[in-house]
């Protein structure tokens, strides 16, 4: 986004670069959008046009203008145009996406969300308070990190599908059996459920509804119960809290202690005492 800038732009950045804040005054673009390892969350300030983003995922087309906003996921080549606007962008880490939504399915979740455009007043309230928020207090504060949270839970629930319940098709033994060998071979590293259903050959949603039918948890859900289990274990030994969240595939010991506390019901330094 600061690449296409006309003007300077506004630069915010945490301290481990999992969420970035730019505000920033873009020319209008008609061609490639930028492709960026990040999910891109962009709220309109100002300015207003026909805006179009077609990719392998879908297609959004419609008006951006004040209060409109826009999401692209990671790693998605798009193209289209986009008018010349004053934005207000948020770039988070895909482990940061898939730390907040962990129990929804992680980032892919977003999907739904990804092909639409956004005039929501509570999520442009919430984006523009946690930008006068990090004006103050920079990216670390506990209420722009719940407000990340938030934003990214409600663009999966305002946007999930409607639909009737249909029949799902089970995996077989054998599928989920790889399915479950992949989860453990996985747990200190990042593990997408597009992953997962590529294992068994199935797409993400279908593969999603086989493995809740067959387990009572979505995918992302178990992988996290499942390295609660294995934190666990950990903190009968000597390890660190940070050694053990880096075991269980979190960079971020706090990250870590929000999952365990969410599962466990206490912190896993209280856990560890508890054991003692």
């Amino acid at each position: 986004m600061v690449e296409r800038a006309t003007a300077p732009s506004e630069l915010i950045c945490d301290r481990e670069g999992a969420v970035m804040l730019a505000v920033s005054t873009l020319n209008g673009l008609d061609g490639a959008f930028e492709t960026s390892s990040r999910l891109m969350l962009a709220l309109g300030l100002a300015g207003k046009g026909r805006f179009v983003r077609a990719g392998d995922w879908g297609r959004v087309e419609g008006v951006f203008r004040p209060g409109t906003a826009a999401l692209s996921l990671p790693d998605n080549e798009a193209e289209g145009c986009s008018p010349a606007a004053r934005l207000l962008g948020f770039a988070i880490s895909r482990q940061r996406a898939d730390a907040a939504l962990g129990d929804l399915g992680g980032v892919d979740a977003l999907l739904p969300a990804a092909t639409s455009l956004h005039v929501d007043p509570l999520l442009q309230s919430v984006l523009t308070a946690l930008w006068r928020d990090a004006q103050l207090h920079g990216l670390s504060s506990a209420f722009f990190d719940h407000g990340v949270d938030l934003v990214l839970r409600h663009l999966v629930s305002r946007d999930r599908p409607k639909v009737k319940a249909r029949r799902v098709r089970p995996l077989k033994p054998g599928q989920m059996q790889r399915l479950y060998d992949l989860v453990e071979a996985r747990m200190a590293s990042d593990l997408r459920v597009a992953e997962l259903a590529d294992e068994v050959g199935r797409d993400v949603r279908g593969v999603t509804r086989a493995f809740r039918d067959a387990t009572g948890y979505a995918p992302f859900e178990y992988l996290t119960l499942r390295r609660m289990e294995h934190a666990k274990q950990l903190l009968k030994t000597d390890a660190t809290i940070m050694e053990i969240a880096l075991a269980v595939g979190y960079a971020n010991p706090a990250k870590f202690a929000a999952a365990f506390r969410r599962v466990c019901g206490c912190a896993p330094s209280d856990w560890r005492q508890s054991i003692q």
